[in-house]
């Protein structure tokens, strides 16, 4: 079962955590010249990793950055192929205000399968295996749809770091971001549990020929 509530604050038992989000907020600020970005991503993906391990204490180092830069960039390649529909939905007029919304709120669906298994397999074709994905939402749906409403509630009050003479928003941003990959990591683990509990033949059963 996961406990979602942690993810609020599973961070700060990494006792060097200060440094770490503050190096993650200094990441997030380059991301608004787009070079910090696989930078962030490459970070949040090792986090999501360790997740799916269980091993998300300690928060990962800032190290080998070529690494999470290369990880991170082609997952943005990734996301962007996958944003390419709800793009295309948000030039077409007359439903541009509706589908285009709708497509990128069911992508918030399709984030946890993609982030994990990409971590996990570093596999560009892996990400694109539509039957597994579309198999593991559908057996995954009420876990998913509560991770989809904290990521919503996570950034929602994320936002509010602007309040912080405005750079508040880049420490805020990046804790909003630590918690829905440690999501990420749990919901996925969580379903592949199931799937593996579900497809275990009963005790006094034996398998067919």
């Amino acid at each position: 079962m996961i406990n979602f509530t942690k993810s609020f604050s599973f961070m700060f038992g990494d006792k060097n955590w200060p440094v770490k989000i503050l190096l993650g907020a200094i990441f997030n600020l380059l991301s608004l010249v787009l070079v910090g970005i696989p930078f962030v991503l490459g970070y949040l993906l090792e986090l999501a990793k360790n997740s799916s391990q269980g091993k998300e204490i300690p928060l990962p180092e800032w190290d080998r950055l070529g690494d999470k830069f290369t990880r991170g960039l082609v997952f943005l390649v990734i996301v962007i192929i996958y944003s390419i529909p709800g793009i295309i939905l948000s030039f077409i007029p007359c439903i541009k205000n509706c589908l285009g919304p709708l497509y990128f709120l069911a992508l918030l669906f399709v984030l946890p399968y993609i982030s994990v298994k990409y971590a996990l397999t570093g596999s560009f074709e892996e990400v694109f295996r539509f039957n597994e994905l579309f198999g593991f939402i559908k057996k995954n749906i009420n876990d998913l749809l509560i991770v989809v409403l904290l990521t919503i509630a996570l950034q929602i009050i994320a936002s509010f770091g602007c309040l912080a003479l405005g750079v508040g928003i880049f420490f805020s941003m990046f804790w909003a971001n630590l918690a829905i990959y440690y999501l990420y990591g749990k919901v996925y683990t969580e379903g592949e549990r199931t799937q593996k509990e579900g497809s275990a033949p009963e005790p006094g059963t034996q398998p067919t020929g």
